[in-house]
């Protein structure tokens, strides 16, 4: 018997051993496919624009597909499918995504988001530069594709709005009759393109004005059809137009029943109702003014220990101590700081919430620092680890030569504080031999350690 003979023998035996291993009455399962990704329309997109995803592998239906946007260096945001069949998808471009694009002069910016799919199953990858669309705020995406001459998705989006008054095409929490009622576009969720969408401004107005809605053309409200109000600070609560949005996005953007705002309105500096901090250390902890309230300003969005109006615009934020009551002390210049995010609870990403955080290793905590400073007596400056300890760990141990840059406390206004501060973590300082400063050897300022013997 040949060699290939016997090979189709073998090849023939262990065919029919799989054949006879599967049950009576049953078929092989197959294991569904992959999603795969092969054409993006248009690639260029804003909020509110009409997106459609070609390829394979998708489940047919309403909502029985996840689009998952990301871009470079953000998390990823999960969004549901309008509708899709098995090689085709639609959706449009969701307001939650504005929070994740670039930042340019306090205002987002159009950015690369690359996509992937879940249906049945998890996409195996993201789609690379060529299929990754270019998605910014409302009014940026492309118009008409280039070379086509069918309806943009942008003209697809006014038919369809002028043909169902009640329903929301641009998903701003506007209806498309009212927004056509107000001078607004249904088809932009945000019509004014200052980075604010329609929806929380208008009610943000509703809040302000005892739930009367003016025209949205006239001031001074938080206004859908004025693109200069974004540094705006409607409520009087500190934090700006732009900042109270940010802090809703990251909430979720969440509307009430009513369509109202249930978090971080402009209109109201209690939004969705007072915050009792009676018998909660913690909140209590963050309350600024001791009213036992916490206002939208003195909440904490992202959970990390340190309030919003800290974390944007006072003690936590450099800018403070550069041009704020301490304008006239001297910047530590050995080394760079970053201010911590009020939207991401672990700005610096080392496993650290940022209250807790000691971001200037000087012994002392962020929350000690930034949200409590001079309320404890302490000459504290987060931005500057010789503050409150200048034998702390991370305290330069060399002054600088020109007088003009000393910083605190080693500067001739900080010299009577110097001689009683007592550091956190390591002994009191002996008193120096003369000519000689004291350094404990945990760190800190300048001249060597005249006490060798001190731990």
């Amino acid at each position: 018997m040949s060699f290939s003979r016997v090979q189709t023998i073998i090849s023939v035996a262990l065919s029919a051993a799989a054949v006879l291993a599967i049950p009576a009455g049953t078929a092989a399962a197959k294991a569904p496919k992959y999603p795969v990704v092969t054409r993006v329309t248009p690639m260029q997109v804003g909020v509110g624009d009409l997106m459609t995803i070609t390829g394979k592998g998708f489940r047919s239906g309403k909502n029985k597909n996840t689009v998952v946007f990301k871009r470079a260096g953000q998390r990823a945001v999960f969004v549901k499918a309008e509708s899709a069949t098995t090689t085709k998808i639609t959706l449009h471009v969701p307001l939650k995504l504005q929070a994740y694009m670039p930042v340019l002069d306090n205002q987002p910016a159009p950015g690369v988001f690359a996509i992937r799919i879940i249906s049945k199953r998890f996409g195996q990858k993201f789609t690379g530069k060529k299929l990754s669309p270019t998605v910014g705020p409302a009014g940026t995406g492309s118009l008409t594709p280039p070379g086509s001459t069918l309806p943009s998705a942008y003209e697809q989006c006014l038919a369809a709005a002028q043909a169902n008054p009640s329903g929301d095409e641009d998903k701003d929490s506007l209806s498309n009759g009212l927004e056509k009622s107000v001078g607004l576009d249904p088809c932009r969720a945000d019509t004014d393109t200052d980075g604010l969408s329609d929806g929380w401004e208008y009610q943000s107005a509703l809040d302000l004005n005892s739930r009367a809605y003016p025209y949205p053309g006239k001031k001074p409200w938080p206004n859908p059809l004025d693109p200069t109000d974004i540094n705006s600070d409607f409520d009087g609560d500190g934090l700006l137009a732009w900042q109270e949005f940010q802090l809703w996005q990251y909430a979720g953007s969440p509307f009430g029943p009513g369509g109202d705002i249930s978090a971080y309105s402009d209109g109201t500096q209690n939004t969705g109702g007072q915050v009792p901090t009676a018998g909660n250390p913690t909140l209590q902890a963050l309350d600024l003014d001791h009213d036992g309230n916490l206002t939208d300003d003195e909440r904490d969005a992202d959970n990390d220990g340190l309030s919003n109006m800290v974390e944007y615009n006072t003690t936590g934020t450099q800018n403070w101590w550069e041009k704020g009551p301490y304008k006239d002390e001297k910047k530590y210049f050995w080394r760079s700081f970053a201010d911590p995010s009020p939207i991401d609870p672990d700005s610096d990403g080392d496993g650290v919430l940022d209250g807790a955080d000691d971001q200037d290793a000087d012994g002392y905590d962020n929350y000690t620092e930034m949200e409590f400073n001079y309320r404890q007596g302490l000459y504290v400056q987060p931005f500057n680890p010789c503050l409150p300890d200048p034998y702390a760990l991370t305290c330069s141990r060399y002054v600088p030569l020109d007088s003009g840059s000393i910083y605190p406390p080693f500067d001739a206004k900080s010299a009577d504080w110097l001689g009683s501060v007592v550091p956190l973590t390591s002994p009191a300082p002996t008193t120096p031999q003369s000519g000689e400063t004291f350094w404990n050897g945990h760190g800190g300022p300048q001249g060597p350690d005249v006490n060798p013997t001190t731990p």
